[in-house]
């Protein structure tokens, strides 16, 4: 023991030492790779967590929420023991919800996050134990266990509520194939000039064979050093709003075929494209909801897929997989047992 502090002081010190140290290295966890070897390095938990649109709140990462949450536990604790209570209240229930997500919706546990979680729990077994006077323990104690449930409502309630939203827009149903009612979707990040997408369509036609379960949203990413891909988007949407699917979903295999004479292949189809409005504010309408919709995901290159369930993120593909590596995640995601 420090000398002169009481045993709950030291014990909480420590804690907040710990706290900030975990928040730090989770921080680093993105730049160093000795730090990402903690959490197991690529392909972990920790990255499945790092690359969910969860791990930031107003675009600000939750390591530095996480600081600035110990530093007002602190600031609080100097000043009145109690309200650094009701306080911790609170962030344990946000790491009650940060762990429900780790759990049933990104399916996957960052490591640090759980030490975290294990940090802001004894913390508040310790301020619980020993920051309220006798004569008001029990207000504040129950206090202090409502504010912890009102937070966690405060974030869970509205995420329940924004996953029961369709995944399948009118924009983007114009470029979707199967069932849009169905709990499985893939949404499918591709840009017409890149090599990876166009090995990715094969695959995907495989998919649309064997699993007629799975809704896909083929959403568009263009990448600024492809200087024909726009064109191509547009040619691709515009035969999608007036032919329909089926002829979308060959026009798309057909652009990918002829990737090397891109340009060539787009104006041999330029005559066939009508002036129309209302066609373009439809086409550039989705196009914005596809890069938004990248944005949220924190997808930044292609070839990319979102496995969605029940309008829950259930996992993200970065990358080109060969369709063996692709298969056993699929039969995961709908449920099949594998052959």
């Amino acid at each position: 023991m420090i000398k002169g502090l009481p045993k709950e002081r030291v014990a909480f010190y420590a804690l907040i030492a710990a706290g900030l140290i975990v928040c730090i290295l989770t921080e680093l966890e993105k730049y160093l790779p000795t730090v990402a070897a903690i959490c197991g390095g690529p392909g972990s938990g920790c990255e499945a967590v790092r690359g969910s649109r969860y791990s930031s709140l107003f675009g600000i990462s939750l390591g530095y929420w996480g600081l600035a949450s110990y530093v007002a536990l602190v600031a609080l604790y100097w000043r009145n023991a109690a309200w650094a209570g009701l306080f911790a209240g609170v962030m344990a229930g946000a790491e009650f919800y940060f762990v429900y997500l780790q759990i049933y919706v990104i399916q996957a546990i960052c490591i640090l996050c759980m030490i975290q979680f294990a940090v802001v729990m004894l913390l508040g077994v310790l301020l619980f134990a020993t920051a309220f006077l006798p004569a008001r323990r029990g207000r504040y104690r129950a206090a202090m266990l409502g504010l912890a449930a009102a937070a966690f409502a405060v974030f869970f309630v509205p995420h329940k509520v924004q996953a029961g939203g369709p995944i399948i827009g009118r924009a983007e149903s114009i470029t979707s194939t199967g069932n849009p009612a169905s709990p499985y979707h893939l949404e499918i990040f591709s840009d017409y000039q890149c090599h990876y997408c166009k090995q990715n369509e094969m695959i995907e036609r495989q998919i649309m064979k064997e699993y007629p379960e799975i809704s896909i949203v083929f959403r568009d990413y263009i990448i600024g050093s492809h200087p024909y891909s726009p064109m191509a988007v547009a040619y691709a949407n515009s035969v999608a709003y007036y032919q329909g699917k089926e002829a979308y979903l060959k026009t798309r295999s057909e652009i990918f075929d002829n990737q090397e004479r891109i340009l060539d292949y787009i104006k041999e189809k330029l005559p066939s494209m009508k002036p129309d409005n209302t066609m373009e504010e439809a086409v550039n309408g989705k196009l914005a909801n596809d890069m938004a919709r990248a944005g949220e995901l924190k997808i930044t290159g292609t070839p990319s897929i979102a496995l969605v369930k029940n309008g829950e993120v259930f996992r993200i593909q970065r990358g080109y997989l060969p369709y063996d590596k692709v298969k056993p995640e699929l039969d995961e995601f709908v449920g099949r047992k594998a052959k």
